[in-house]
């Protein structure tokens, strides 16, 4: 814990922390925000659900270009142009009644997203000493899972209220805050890109890159299993408010892993924590097939939740050591990318899989693509490890010459 405590009392720390967070508050609220919006004003769940998944879909399609224009501009201009742009589209979103419109404006509120937690992740170099880096991405992982809990517990909320539209003015509040908040703070200002190396080639061409982006796709697959599979396995149990008992338990489970992320010394390799605690995390899931809809479940989700908070530390550090040069933003995003692609392949896939054969079969899925993932990260170990090594040699030279 020493060494979240020194973290903290660090100002630029500190500072990103608080100006972020009501930034992405409104973004784990908007889309069941969009959700209950568009329920209410047609009374349609179909409708409903085509427009958060329109929403969904364009935030993952466009992540490669907004990351794109921070790395070629920096951070204060597209943050400046993006984020007056986003509040007002979900603003204004509550006066919208047209089918058409209520389904298509979240398209354009996607594109127009402004991408707060890639632009937070690149910064803790600047805030943060390089030995307390990993540490520091545990804290940033932390403050993301704890507005994940909040974010929709608030839109549900404020969607139910008496007053249901300022779920959405709340949103548009909450970005304009958090994300002008962050654009003007000195670490976002002065953060360069990087130059890039043009001897490294494009981010698809890495191979570093292609090996964690399969892990992308089976992490993806999980998710969207998992966000099917539960509601509907505890609803054919007769219990679907065990759902919302599970996912909670899980995000929880998460914020504590992310913290023991954190306590893991940095003597060991990311690359190797990696590797076991994607074997641990997919050896938890096989019992999902074999539960209840009872608290069978809600402890298995528990240590799924608590292994996923540890694996995303460790992700992001082999991210950072593979990537090629100038790549700090868009190598991120093209892995999120895919892993939110992948997220409706797997919702879909699952949804079909719960309805025609069974839930459990759903979330079987879960267990069958993280072994996939781990598989593929035991076969490439010996080339993410030579990686790793080459990034610290460097990191090490760079050092000497400070």
């Amino acid at each position: 814990m020493r060494n979240y405590l020194t973290l903290l009392k660090l100002r630029n720390v500190r500072l990103l922390l608080m100006v972020s967070f009501p930034a992405r508050i409104c973004q784990s609220m908007v889309n069941l925000t969009i959700f209950f919006h568009v329920q209410r004003v047609t009374g349609s769940i179909t409708l409903a659900g085509l427009a958060s998944g329109c929403y969904q879909l364009s935030l993952s399609l466009s992540l490669g270009y907004r990351a794109f224009l921070i790395e070629k501009f920096g951070q204060q201009r597209p943050l400046l142009m993006l984020v007056p742009i986003y509040s007002a589209m979900v603003y204004f979103y509550k006066y919208i009644d047209a089918t058409f419109l209520l389904v298509t404006l979240p398209l354009l509120m996607g594109m127009a997203s402004p991408p707060i937690n890639l632009s937070v992740r690149p910064l803790w170099k600047a805030a943060a000493p390089i030995q307390l880096l990993r540490t520091s991405y545990a804290l940033d992982l932390i403050a993301i899972n704890i507005t994940t809990i909040l974010g929709p517990l608030l839109a549900t909320t404020l969607a139910f209220s008496s007053r249901p539209e300022t779920a959405l003015e709340l949103c548009a509040l909450l970005q304009l805050v958090g994300g002008l908040g962050l654009s003007l703070t000195a670490v976002s200002r002065s953060w360069v890109p990087e130059s890039k190396d043009m001897k490294e080639g494009g981010i698809w061409k890495s191979k570093g890159l292609q090996i964690l982006a399969v892990q992308s796709a089976g992490f993806g697959i999980a998710a969207g299993a998992f966000s099917v599979g539960i509601p509907a396995f505890t609803l054919i149990e007769g219990v679907p408010k065990w759902s919302a008992v599970v996912f909670t338990g899980m995000a929880v489970a998460s914020v504590f892993g992310g913290l023991m992320s954190g306590l893991i010394s940095r003597k060991i390799s990311p690359v190797s924590a990696l590797i076991f605690s994607n074997g641990l995390w997919a050896l938890m899931t096989v019992p999902f097939a074999l539960t209840r809809a009872d608290w069978s479940l809600l402890t298995i989700a528990i240590f799924y939740g608590f292994f996923t908070g540890i694996l995303r530390v460790f992700f992001w550090e082999v991210i950072e050591a593979v990537r090629p040069l100038g790549t700090a933003l868009t190598a991120v995003g093209m892995l999120w990318t895919v892993e939110g692609l992948c997220i409706a392949i797997g919702a879909a896939a699952g949804g079909w899989g719960a309805d025609h054969l069974s839930p459990k079969a759903t979330l079987s899925m879960i267990t069958i693509s993280l072994a996939i993932s781990f598989a593929t990260i035991i076969v490439n170990r010996s080339k993410l490890a030579s990686l790793y090594k080459i990034h610290v040699e460097l990191a090490n030279e760079c050092a000497k010459h400070l």
